[in-house]
């Protein structure tokens, strides 16, 4: 029997927990539609490898029978961002009829449009694009079934596919000029996601954290500038950043589909934000973070092997 299962593992939050439990020693289930994306990235075979479509509720089930705590680290594609809430009904229905815990790892998408920042878990939830309304909404269902909500600043880090700071690294590792959302001097906090994993872990320990919210600290506020000149000095050449303000995003968007999702959430992603983890660090302390200096390299590192033939 497994200690945890973790729902979406072949993503970058699953793959970067379920190595963290492993260390732990725990018997880690690792959950994916894709058995071929699960023998790939899990080949160590003291992982329990479940293929199963959590859209499906019989699957859902089958997916966390006998586990008594589950991780909800799914994350749709764009074209199927819709159905979070319909994924969250099945895991609940799941938890209800197996008794779990569940963990479910999500965005700060809920809390948006942005009314101030720091974010905590008092900001206002309402209002926003499709896609907040249905990280909300799938959210919502997941609490109300006893789980503990993980609200994530933007995240980057090895295995990540994308996101603001990681494409902006990908590019920099391809000695490209870096792309960056909004102003190049607009400071906003991220995440190093394995950081992001070894809270995710420690908060399934407290009784206290299920049925709640919470939001999770990234290393403080960061430009796009200080990002180019930390990977110009990892690097050893010079990094240019340009800023992508909305009309050049809606003229990419025209030849990148997942942009054109995108879209909709970019006015919010120019602006300024920080977290406030207050509320976190009351039940687990502060927790260590990686700075943004060894994070970015470490991703930089990871960007460049992965392009090696």
């Amino acid at each position: 029997m497994a200690d945890a299962a973790i729902i979406g593992a072949t993503g970058p939050t699953g793959i970067h927990l379920a190595g963290i439990l492993r260390a732990q020693g725990k018997a880690v289930r690792v959950v994916s539609r894709s058995e071929r994306n699960l023998s790939r990235v899990f080949g160590d075979p003291a992982f329990e490898k479940i293929a199963a479509d959590v859209l499906i509720a019989a699957e859902a089930r089958r997916a966390i029978e006998g586990c008594p705590l589950v991780y909800d680290c799914l994350g749709l594609p764009a074209e199927q961002m819709h159905l979070h809430p319909a994924a969250a009904r099945n895991i609940a229905q799941a938890l209800g009829a197996t008794k779990a815990r569940c963990v479910q790892v999500s965005s700060y998408w809920a809390y948006l449009p942005l009314q101030y920042s720091p974010l905590n878990e008092r900001h206002p939830r309402v209002g926003g694009s499709e896609w907040m309304r249905w990280r909300r909404e799938a959210e919502d269902i997941l609490r109300d079934a006893g789980a503990a909500v993980l609200h994530l600043p933007d995240f980057y880090g090895p295995h990540v596919h994308t996101s603001t700071l990681q494409n902006a690294l990908l590019e920099a590792a391809q000695g490209k000029t870096m792309n960056w959302i909004g102003d190049a001097a607009t400071a906003r906090e991220y995440t190093y996601v394995p950081d992001a994993m070894a809270i995710a872990a420690q908060i399934a320990n407290h009784p206290e954290a299920f049925c709640a919210d919470w939001v999770l600290p990234g290393c403080g506020p960061l430009t796009g500038a200080q990002v180019a000149d930390i990977a110009s000095r990892h690097l050893g050449r010079k990094v240019n950043v340009r800023s992508a303000g909305t009309l050049m995003l809606r003229l990419v968007s025209l030849f990148n589909r997942d942009l054109r999702g995108f879209m909709q959430m970019a006015p919010d992603y120019m602006k300024p934000i920080a977290y406030d983890a207050a509320k976190l660090e009351a039940l687990i302390g502060r927790p260590e973070m990686t700075s943004y200096e060894a994070g970015i390299a470490r991703t930089l590192d990871s960007l460049s092997a992965s392009a090696r033939p």
